[in-house]
């Protein structure tokens, strides 16, 4: 994404209370207001977010912008939790690792993004 579509999504979900900073612990949450903010534009967003996510857990891409991104998240978050998985960026700074792994918080119950 652009800096300026990233500064506009940022917008709106900090204005929703999800600071760019708790995206990864309430991705459920964030899908949610970009859908309600921006319609079926939302799902380029979540796809270009899920494609980055992969590549930041060193994952194989290994999904289409057809396929369920509900399922793909579900399996991302079960791959990093299972394998102790941390992201490239954490990998980098070896410091971060003390404080413990980065985890991506389990789906909200009954919550469906497309």
């Amino acid at each position: 994404m652009g800096t300026s579509v990233r500064d506009v999504v940022y917008g709106r979900l900090t204005n929703r209370g999800i600071p760019p900073s708790d995206i990864s612990t309430r991705f459920d949450d964030m899908v949610e207001i970009l859908y309600e903010s921006f319609g079926g534009a939302a799902r380029v967003i979540v796809y270009k977010t899920m494609v980055e996510l992969c590549q930041q857990y060193s994952m194989r891409l290994d999904f289409t912008y057809q396929d369920s991104l509900k399922d793909h998240m579900a399996l991302l978050r079960e791959r990093v939790v299972t394998d102790h998985i941390v992201p490239k960026r954490v990998q980098r700074d070896d410091s971060s690792l003390s404080s413990g792994l980065l985890l991506i918080q389990s789906s909200k119950p009954g919550y469906r993004y497309h």
